[in-house]
């Protein structure tokens, strides 16, 4: 099925301008996690046991393909004090997003 021209420069200016600042991978297969930490502190985040990345206050970071299935998610200080675990289930293709606000006291 080939798409009129026309639909095509709608879509293509969509995609330019949804992608802006991210990868190129806008439509993809993989299941990512993307953190937002809008804390005051410095977090490292961990999937499934694994340390995957860190992430400093005010920023975001994507772990890219941690695949469909149940996986733990940990952010933990800089101290090694857990700030927050989630459990989440991801389908493939399925983007986890995670705002993380507070660090522990």
């Amino acid at each position: 099925m080939r798409l009129p021209r026309l639909l095509l420069i709608p879509l293509a200016a969509l995609a330019v301008s949804l992608g802006a600042g991210c990868r190129d991978r806008l439509f993809d297969s993989q299941s990512d996690v993307v953190v937002f930490n809008e804390s005051s502190c410095v977090v490292t985040i961990s999937v499934d046991g694994w340390e995957a990345c860190t992430v400093h206050p005010d920023a975001s970071r994507t772990v890219d393909n941690v695949g469909s299935g149940r996986h733990v998610l940990e952010a933990k200080d800089d101290l090694g004090r857990l700030v927050e675990r989630r459990y989440v289930d991801l389908r493939r293709g399925e983007d986890y997003y995670w705002r993380l606000d507070s660090c522990p006291h």
